[in-house]
């Protein structure tokens, strides 16, 4: 009788050894499911953030090239304001310079943007001629 009482009790406790065991393997699975999971998304964190700081970088690129390019359009606003001004001061220039010779529009602008130190490539862009006739006209009648 006290046998069977013995062996009972160490089924019981081997039972309960198991048991502990299995329980530890258990929370190991999780833990280790759990990691995964959160390196996975860890990673897709990473990527995220990537992905974002490379589009910020490419609105950074497109503001910049934006407010070149209003840059310059406001330049050339600002040239061909002041070319219009000019107009009124070409006829007193025209008259000026060229008492004996009749000088066309076009000359003239020329002319008054050079004396006002454009070189021939920026008074090209401003009157919309090209480089070369406008350099002739330069030569001709410097």
């Amino acid at each position: 009788m006290y046998a069977l009482v013995f062996l009972s009790v160490m089924l019981n406790i081997v039972c309960l050894y198991l048991i502990f065991n299995l329980n530890k393997k258990l929370q190991q699975q999780n833990n280790s499911h759990e990691s995964k999971i959160s390196e996975e998304v860890e990673e897709l964190l990473e990527l995220f953030s990537e992905e974002m700081k490379m589009e910020n970088e490419r609105l950074h690129d497109m503001i910049i090239e934006f407010t070149q390019k209003n840059h310059q359009q406001l330049v050339l606003d600002e040239k061909t304001d002041e070319i219009s001004n000019v107009g009124t001061e070409e006829t007193d220039i025209g008259q000026k310079d060229s008492d004996d010779k009749h000088f066309s529009k076009e000359t003239n602008e020329v002319l008054t943007l050079a004396q006002k130190g454009y070189n021939a490539e920026e008074i090209a862009k401003i009157l919309h001629r090209g480089k070369g006739e406008v350099e002739l006209l330069l030569k001709f009648y410097r």
